[in-house]
């Protein structure tokens, strides 16, 4: 999104939403677990080489090598797979896809030859009318293999930019870093300094003209000066994607987002949205702006989105979930099985933070938060803004503070239920745990035993969780043996398809559910 991001003092605060989603058809991207994506280099194969290439050359063997990426691009056909292959070296070029490939199975791809460094250097290019150092405008069947992108400072600069329509595009184990509208990283925006690492942008006016299919794996993405935008943004008419095993740390904003209804994009409100997709086993840090709340992980005006197993610390909030546009609603966002902590504010926001929109029918569940709210002072590690129907349970919430969760005073928070999770705080009594319900009864509980009688945590719990460590900086939040977590989860819960927990293990073990994201077979 190219406006301020999250939670602003200020806004007007209240009510309910007017519009909806429209829920896609079906998700069939699927989590690679722990392998990399590889190439096989169908078709015709391409060879480029910046020190002894030529762009006279055919480029169809190492000893005649172009010496452009672009000018290999150049002689690919479309609907016809290909291979281009680049050898170790600096490239000072800026490289459009001019062609789709023939399927999943036969793209054009682009990758690093034998492994080599491969630099796509913009130092020498800034300053031009192209603000993007990878295009792939409405092409299908492409890859992005093992390439390192760097040093692209402009304003509205993007690393990588997909934007249009199409399906099957897969970024793989590529690198992005010092990528801006500046090259400080302490510089102060303002709301017309944005840039991107990564920018998906799906303009399709229905949803057969969506960005479908577009997978974000194994990629890293650091060093970014993003002003009022994210390192990796996925808006607009996008459906169906997996952004799985990245790592993303020290961005001057969010981390990853997937956001809706912001009308740069030119698309209905039915389709304006990024849908159908899994943000599993990231890890994402130190993402701080300064100028708003910036969430590691943020889904904003997204729908049906899973957020799973992901690690998130050092950020302005470990993650967000709401929805900035006014009179819209996000639906069934499910964020569970991740380790979040010692972010700079709470470990997550969850709800709208507009006057008519809300988020809605969507789980926090199996997490494990820690150690949130670093700046100090006085917040939640779990802060509710509009919401309905958020289920919350199976999580271990230890704070800093004697504070835990706030349903936040001017939104509304209804229909919300909370069970079966465990809580710890500073005090280490159960008599001195807050729950700020301001947002629910104008009021608070300030004791477990009165959020109990009040019709929340039934089931839960107040006791040290037992992690393996629980020091700061770098803390080990898998459970110990005679962790009280073990076996105390949701009885009969079943692992959601394709859940897992925060080590990519079975999410159910010993016939139940453990609490919090690491699940043991103790």
């Amino acid at each position: 999104m190219k406006n301020l991001s999250l939670f602003i003092i200020g806004m007007v605060l209240l009510s309910s939403c007017t519009k909806s989603v429209v829920k896609p058809t079906s998700v069939t991207l699927n989590s690679t677990g722990s392998v990399k994506r590889t190439l096989s280099g169908p078709g015709t194969n391409y060879y480029v080489n910046a020190s002894t290439g030529s762009d006279s050359n055919t480029g169809l063997s190492t000893s005649v090598p172009l010496k452009t990426i672009q000018a290999a691009l150049n002689k690919t056909t479309e609907g016809a797979a290909a291979t281009i292959n680049v050898v170790a070296g600096t490239y000072s070029e800026r490289i459009t896809f001019p062609h789709s490939g023939l399927s999943s199975a036969a793209p054009i791809a682009v990758t690093n030859y034998s492994g080599g460094l491969v630099y796509i250097d913009g130092t020498s290019t800034n300053g031009g009318t192209n603000a993007n150092m990878v295009t792939i405008a409405s092409k299908s069947h492409v890859r992005l293999n093992g390439i390192i992108i760097q040093n692209d400072i402009m304003a509205y600069a993007n690393g990588i930019s997909v934007i249009g329509s199409g399906t099957d595009v897969e970024i793989n184990d590529c690198t992005i870093h010092n990528v801006g509208w500046t090259t400080s990283m302490t510089a102060v925006p303002t709301s017309t300094n944005n840039a991107h690492a990564l920018f998906v942008e799906g303009t399709g006016t229905t949803g057969a003209l969506s960005y479908s299919n577009v997978y974000i794996g194994y990629n890293t993405i650091y060093s970014c000066a993003t002003g009022y935008s994210e390192a990796m943004t996925m808006t607009g008419n996008v459906n169906n994607f997996l952004i799985e095993h990245n790592v993303v740390h020290d961005i001057t904003n969010i981390g990853i987002d997937m956001s809706g209804y912001y009308s740069y994009t030119g698309v209905p409100d039915s389709v304006n949205y990024a849908r159908g997709g899994n943000v599993n086993y990231n890890t994402v840090y130190n993402c701080v702006s300064k100028v708003a709340t910036s969430g590691g992980i943020y889904v904003d005006g997204g729908s049906y989105i899973n957020i799973q197993g992901n690690t998130c610390y050092g950020n302005g909030a470990g993650m967000t979930v709401g929805c900035e546009n006014n009179n819209y609603t996000a639906t069934e966002i499910n964020v569970r099985d991740n380790f979040i902590y010692n972010n700079v504010t709470a470990g997550i926001i969850y709800g709208s933070n507009q006057a008519n929109s809300k988020v809605t029918y969507s789980t926090l569940s199996g997490n494990t938060f820690y150690d949130n709210y670093s700046q100090g002072g006085y917040g939640g590690e779990v802060e509710c803004q509009n919401t309905d129907h958020l289920n919350v349970f199976d999580n271990v919430i230890q704070s800093r503070s004697n504070v835990v969760v706030i349903a936040l005073s001017g939104y509304t928070s209804t229909n919300l239920t909370m069970d079966y999770d465990d809580y710890y705080t500073l005090s280490g009594s159960s008599g001195t745990i807050t729950f700020d319900w301001g947002g629910i009864n104008s009021s608070g509980y300030y004791s477990f035993a009165t959020f109990q009688a009040a019709g929340y945590e039934a089931n839960g719990l107040y006791n040290i969780p037992g992690f393996t460590t629980a020091s700061l900086p770098t803390p080990n939040l898998h459970l110990t043996s005679t962790s009280v977590c073990i076996n105390r989860g949701l009885p009969g819960y079943t692992a959601a398809s394709g859940e897992f927990d925060i080590d990519g293990q079975a999410r159910v073990q010993n016939s139940r559910v453990d609490i919090g994201a690491d699940e043991t077979a103790y």
